[in-house]
């Protein structure tokens, strides 16, 4: 199951990437410098860095069987959802009709991607909590 819930982990990483790299090129990073964005700085690369860290101490616990390492992972992935959470939250109004402003990096994200991240992004965090709690 631990194998399992590491492919679910790149797959979710890997839809994160492409949403990363949509924001990035519709002019994310300069947005949070000028204060555009509903996407603050501080909270993609939050998200981003925690989500790398949980998802290495994961495939320590996969590979290295060290139980220590899958707790660590737990705590942290429910600490990259809350972000996760968060970025929704604010991306929502900025994606509707009454949006404040047209120009946002993150009115670029399709909803399918966004959709598909979370959707494998929850399920990678009940996977986390079955197994750590198996």
């Amino acid at each position: 199951m631990a194998l399992c819930v590491l492919i679910i982990w790149l797959l979710t990483a890997g839809l994160g990437a492409y949403l990363g790299s949509v924001w990035i090129r519709h002019g994310g990073l300069r947005q949070s410098v000028s204060g555009v964005t509903r996407l603050p700085l501080w909270l993609v690369v939050g998200h981003v860095v925690l989500a790398v860290s949980g998802l290495a101490t994961w495939t320590l616990f996969v590979f290295g069987h060290a139980r220590a390492s899958a707790w660590a992972a737990c705590a942290v992935v429910l600490v990259v959802a809350s972000f996760g959470f968060m970025m929704l939250f604010r991306w929502l109004p900025s994606s509707g009709l009454h949006a404040r402003s047209e120009s946002t990096a993150e009115r670029h994200f399709p909803f399918t991607a966004v959709v598909a991240h979370g959707a494998s992004a929850v399920t990678t965090v009940v996977l986390v909590l079955v197994a750590t709690l198996h």
